[in-house]
């Protein structure tokens, strides 16, 4: 079951955690402003990570409004499980959320671009990576060099 956000409180959707658990605890929430074309400054991303916090043990979306893919990307980035996005085939048809729409070519474009960020998370442990090896190398020569080179200059 997947239950949209819009329109709501954080209390009325803690009202219906309670009221879903129960029966369904197969659900997750979206994050959702209702707005058709949603302005940025009223998307409120953040919300995604209160819900996390208030909701641990279900999965956490976003439903997006806004025009583009780069906020629902960086819904992604900051946790979002499920994304929900509306489709048309053509932007200027009669109807309040065809404007804020993604055409076939931007929905692909969307899935490219959310599997690159999840590839992209990688690991929570900082360490050196192989893919750094030639860069450190380069780097410590010319470092010995100059080590060297000071060590010279100096006697």
């Amino acid at each position: 079951m997947v239950i949209s956000s819009g329109m709501q409180s954080m209390d009325t959707m803690r009202r219906v955690y309670e009221l879903v658990k129960p029966i369904n605890p197969n659900f997750c929430f979206l994050q959702c402003t209702s707005a058709y074309p949603l302005l940025p400054e009223d998307v409120n991303l953040r919300v995604i990570q209160e819900f996390k916090s208030a909701f641990p043990d279900i999965p956490i979306g976003y439903s997006g409004h806004e025009n583009g893919i780069a906020i629902t990307v960086a819904a992604i980035a900051l946790g979002a499980k499920v994304v929900e996005r509306h489709v048309t085939l053509d932007k200027t048809w009669k109807g309040t959320d065809h404007q804020a729409s993604l055409e076939p070519n931007e929905l692909a474009d969307l899935v490219r671009s959310i599997r690159l960020v999840e590839k992209s998370m990688g690991s929570s442990v900082k360490r050196l990576l192989p893919c750094e090896m030639p860069c450190l190398n380069k780097v410590t020569f010319y470092v010995l060099v100059f080590i060297l080179e000071v060590c010279v200059m100096s006697l």
